[in-house]
């Protein structure tokens, strides 16, 4: 497998609620939110609400929702979920993700049938996040997927020659 960057996704809560209901540390927490998406594929803008839901452990498992707007005016759908967990030291927490987006728009359909993941951080004090994106693509199957769009040749399979 060979990742392939695909875009930045750079987030800031607007409003949220947290709770820790039961008295322990298992919590729940909604927030929204804007924020933006850049990189060589994918620019834009982002609108999203997360539902996320804190484990026992301490670890928050992100539940996000939303729709990135490119610049070229193409809805995309996204949907992440994945872990939060506190660094050593200081108020930030490490993400790791999946990332799930959902088009119509014919220039980015081929994201559809893309497996997405993504690395990046959330500062608990600014509750500004950022993820770096990137498409998992698969260097072992010998032809391309049989159905959806072909990706743009940077997240295609390399071929050598014989």
């Amino acid at each position: 497998m060979r990742l392939e960057r695909l875009f930045l996704l750079t987030m800031r809560y607007a409003d949220g609620a947290w709770a820790r209901p039961f008295g322990g540390l298992e919590g729940a927490g909604f927030g929204s939110g804007d924020g933006m998406v850049s990189g060589d594929v994918l620019q834009g803008t982002v609108r999203w609400a997360n539902a996320p839901r804190r484990r026992e452990d301490g670890v928050w498992t992100p539940n996000l929702r939303g729709v990135i707007r490119t610049e070229d005016d193409a809805d995309i759908l996204l949907t992440v979920h994945g872990q939060s967990v506190q660094e050593r030291t200081g108020p930030r927490r490490a993400i790791i993700a999946r990332l799930e987006p959902l088009t119509e728009h014919d220039r980015y359909r081929w994201l559809n049938t893309s497996f997405v993941v993504g690395e990046g951080e959330i500062d608990e004090e600014t509750e500004e996040w950022w993820i770096h994106a990137f498409v998992c693509v698969n260097e072992v199957a010998e032809h391309p997927p049989g159905i959806g769009q072909a990706p743009p040749e940077a997240f295609r399979r390399r071929t050598t020659g014989g």
